[in-house]
């Protein structure tokens, strides 16, 4: 399991850095540092590549509804994808602070005793898979007569979105542990806590390490969501128009007479990019449930006979929890949980609303002119 573990960590480690999801190595490391400007420059070509076939494709956006949204998501892709090359680059000093923050929070559950084993290839690649599988899928239906005629050429950028979601699901999962660890050894001690016994000065100091590994644990959520903020914000808002726009197509398809190939083509994307979202939602809550259990903990370690200044420590760390919450945000727009995950889900049912009523006004407007 832990060889496993190890390749998959490896393994994602070289697609990020192909993808440019990584931050510049240090002016030390000359031959990488070269090399990753290297492969930024391509990213960068061919990203300009696309938006000049965007700028191609223009005309057509004009002759229907679906065009002009097919062709505002091509855009909107590439210029994401070119911001979170520039996010990788710009964030570099905070991506700094929060390895360092890893290591010192990993330090200090370990120094409580606490040696966490990372399950994070259980997680990752189920959802590598899925996404693998699911454009398997879509080059199948996508051949012959082209169901989406700029598919094959912006399928590297979709990867580069794709997997800045499963780095995403990474680095919270990686949170997520250390927030586990942190209650469990909580959990230890309100256990072996008698509440009519004066405390032990191990107990203090005990108390006082876990308190300051919650606040480390805090930083590296806060940290995070400074250095990864404004890219989540924009692969959310991208998301959920993908939602709109290929459950739109699959329905205008459906209408027209059922081209059942679309329809597998819009069903597999929409799959893509949802189980990357709603896994990385999911751990989002995850955590912020690990913190509200820590919180409930802490009342236990009250003690009526212990000193006033154990006393004032529980009370200050309790205050603590409530004040600094594990929570991953995207620029303290939104927070990353499933309630936002299903108001997710009731816009993209708004907005599909609204284009099914263009389509039929639309449609009208034709006949009436035909």
């Amino acid at each position: 399991m832990e060889s496993l573990e190890c390749l998959t960590r490896r393994f994602l480690e070289v697609i990020f850095s192909l993808l440019a999801l990584v931050p510049l190595p240090p002016i030390s490391q000359v031959g990488w540092l070269f090399l990753s400007l290297a492969i930024r420059c391509c990213w960068i070509v061919y990203i300009i590549y696309l938006l000049d076939v965007a700028i191609s494709f223009s005309w057509v956006a004009i002759e229907s509804v679906g065009n002009a949204v097919g062709t505002m998501l091509f855009v909107g892709n590439s210029v994401l994808g070119f911001a979170l090359l520039l996010e990788s680059v710009l964030k570099q000093k905070t991506h700094s602070q929060l390895e360092d923050l890893r290591v010192q929070t990993e330090l200090q559950l370990q120094r409580l005793g606490m040696f966490g084993r990372s399950r994070h290839a259980a997680y990752l690649l189920p959802l590598i898979g899925v996404q693998f599988t699911c454009d398997l899928v879509r080059l199948v239906t996508n051949f012959g007569e082209p169901v989406s005629p700029v598919f094959n050429i912006s399928l590297p950028l979709m990867w580069l979105l794709r997997y800045r979601y499963v780095q995403l699901v990474q680095h919270v999962m990686d949170l997520n542990q250390r927030s586990i660890q942190l209650r469990r050894s909580l959990l230890c001690l309100a256990s072996g806590n008698d509440l009519w016994q004066p405390y032990g000065v191990h107990e203090f100091l005990q108390l006082q390490a876990l308190r300051t590994t919650y606040e480390r644990i805090f930083e590296c959520y806060e940290t995070f969501s400074d250095c990864y903020g404004w890219g989540m914000l924009g692969l959310h808002l991208l998301t959920s128009f993908q939602f709109v726009t290929n459950a739109y197509w699959m329905i205008m398809g459906l209408y027209d007479g059922g081209n059942v190939r679309a329809l597998i083509f819009n069903g597999a994307t929409g799959i893509d990019f949802g189980t990357p979202i709603a896994t990385l939602f999911w751990h989002g809550d995850s955590g912020a449930e690990n913190g509200r259990q820590i919180g409930c903990l802490i009342s236990k370690l009250v003690k009526p006979q212990g000193s006033k200044r154990y006393n004032d420590l529980v009370s200050e760390f309790s205050l603590q929890t409530l004040h600094q919450r594990f929570v991953v945000t995207a620029k303290d727009f939104f927070s990353l949980n499933l309630y936002l995950l299903s108001s997710m889900f009731a816009a993209v049912v708004t907005y599909l609303v609204i284009l099914i009523q263009f389509m039929f006004a639309e449609r009208s407007s034709k006949r009436s002119s035909g």
